[in-house]
């Protein structure tokens, strides 16, 4: 018989399309569990609960030592939260950190001695949808973060290809605008080289890509390394020039196109919310 999953509360700084909805109300939502703003969190209401997570954010060190004395266990998913102090602060207070790749795990429960547990990000893909096969020169999405989109519209207008972006997903019919970018890409692409999201970052990205049957080109993040294989579902660039010459490479073969996202399809399968969802189960299960 399964361990019963203890009552969990999900909190998250604010609501928006971005790792507070995908970490704290999408997950939530999937388990059955509750789900506050971190400023709607108070000792009361954690005091409900038999374990409280943290999406991203925590909250002062007063309420943290309150809700650790109520006898609630506690646990920050750290996401891309790469503030050491705030690391540091949680450390003393959490039960354990949920980590988003398995570089950062290996860090966090070394540098600070907690337990850290890799649990992947689900993809946005709830449908199962694929992007349908499309003749002629491919269309290039870009699907990501506006301050990364200058440096990658200007790398997509090397390539000669059309590209669609999807910068902002705020407001209503933000998900759906989300869906509609994806079907309408056929090589997604985000170049970038920040060192904390190369060493730190998940593959949300991939994975998202991955599970609407399209192939990649991405910068060699720890995140991506662990779930995409190169040349089979993602194509991994270390320089610009590196990175428009694996565009052209791909959009002037739609066979190879096709086989990877055949690959990419079927590899997503596991980030799926369903299954990631169990890993939290079984996660919680064990506090």
């Amino acid at each position: 018989m399964s361990e019963r999953m203890p009552r969990t509360l999900f909190v998250y700084k604010r609501a928006g399309l971005d790792t507070a909805e995908i970490r704290g109300r999408q997950i939530a939502k999937e388990l059955g569990c509750d789900s506050v703003s971190l400023p709607e969190l108070s000792i009361a209401v954690a005091a409900k609960y038999d374990v409280v997570i943290y999406v991203k954010r925590i909250p002062d060190a007063d309420i943290l030592g309150a809700v650790r004395h109520a006898g609630v266990k506690q646990v920050m998913d750290i996401l891309d939260n790469y503030s050491e102090r705030t690391t540091r602060r949680a450390a003393g207070f959490v039960n354990a950190f949920i980590a988003a790749n398995l570089t950062q795990s290996i860090y966090l429960n070394l540098t600070f001695g907690n337990v850290a547990v890799e649990i992947p990000h689900h993809h946005c893909n709830f449908q199962n949808l694929r992007i349908p096969q499309r003749a002629g020169e491919p269309t290039l999405g870009f699907i990501s973060t506006p301050d990364h989109w200058p440096q990658n519209s200007r790398l997509a207008k090397k390539t000669g290809y059309r590209f669609v972006s999807n910068i902002s997903r705020k407001g209503e019919g933000g998900f759906d605008q989300l869906i509609s970018t994806y079907l309408a890409t056929d090589i997604g692409f985000t170049y970038r080289m920040d060192r904390d999201k190369l060493r730190f970052n998940c593959a949300n990205k991939l994975t998202n890509f991955m599970s609407f049957g399209i192939p990649s080109v991405l910068t060699p993040e720890s995140g991506y390394l662990e779930h995409g294989k190169h040349g089979e579902t993602v194509l991994y660039a270390y320089t610009p020039d590196d990175f428009v010459r694996m565009i052209k490479w791909l959009g002037e073969n739609q066979p190879l196109r096709q086989a990877m996202g055949d690959v990419c399809y079927e590899a997503a399968r596991p980030y799926h919310i369903s299954r990631i969802a169990e890993r939290y189960r079984k996660f919680l299960s064990s506090l």
